[in-house]
């Protein structure tokens, strides 16, 4: 049973491994499954065995860790701010941690663009899976009650998105290259700026609660 659980696990990996390439070096368009179980070296009755066809596959492959990271209650606890001013510096800083990350793959980077497609089975797939991922990571990192975090983070990692779109289409964006590392220290400082009057206007209110970790405990990096 043990070699049984190994084989299906390297076999699904081949496959994801295959699908991330293929992601890679043609886009969205470049996937299919004989495509996919060519290239992994397996049937594609597997595939379909496995994750029900290629749909199931891409909501497999975004929802993994790969693209959007899978915190433990443990992190969670110790990144959690000491004192309502540090909630700033978290948003901002796990925010661009992570485009950051999404930026150096180029897989990642041709999924956030074909998840804008319209009348496209595959991209509403992608779509919804990566919605569902950036509303968790959201949820688990807020941090405060009583404002509307799913508007504000939908409005910064929206944003992020579409420029990371757009760095991957090379077209610049108000005039700054996105495709250079000077255009992007411009656009972090900005979203930077952004989560500090954010966070600076959610905490004076009357209204807003952050739930503060014991300042005793020791935060790990990321």
């Amino acid at each position: 049973m043990e070699k049984i659980t190994r084989n299906r696990a390297q076999t699904i990996q081949r496959i994801v491994d295959a699908l991330e390439q293929i992601i890679a070096e043609g886009g969205i368009e470049a996937v299919g499954i004989n495509h996919i179980a060519e290239r992994a070296g397996v049937s594609k009755v597997l595939i379909y065995r496995y994750f029900g066809g290629i749909e199931g596959l891409l909501e497999y492959f975004v929802r993994m860790g790969r693209l959007f990271p899978h915190y433990t209650p443990a992190w969670l606890e110790q990144i959690r701010p000491a004192q309502p001013s540090e909630l700033a510096n978290i948003w901002s800083s796990q925010s661009l941690q992570l485009f950051r990350q999404l930026r150096t793959s180029r897989s990642a980077r041709e999924l956030l663009k074909a998840s804008v497609k319209e009348n496209d089975s595959l991209a509403e797939t992608i779509s919804k899976a990566q919605d569902d991922e950036m509303t968790r990571l959201v949820d688990q990192l807020v941090f405060i009650e009583g404002c509307d975090h799913h508007a504000i983070s939908a409005v910064v990692l929206g944003a992020l998105s579409y420029l990371t779109i757009q760095a991957q289409n090379d077209r610049p964006v108000i005039g700054i290259d996105l495709r250079s590392e000077d255009g992007w220290q411009r656009i972090e400082k900005a979203v930077t700026i952004i989560c500090k009057a954010i966070g600076k206007m959610a905490t004076s209110s009357a209204n807003t609660h952050v739930a503060t970790r014991a300042v005793d405990l020791k935060v790990s990096s990321w």
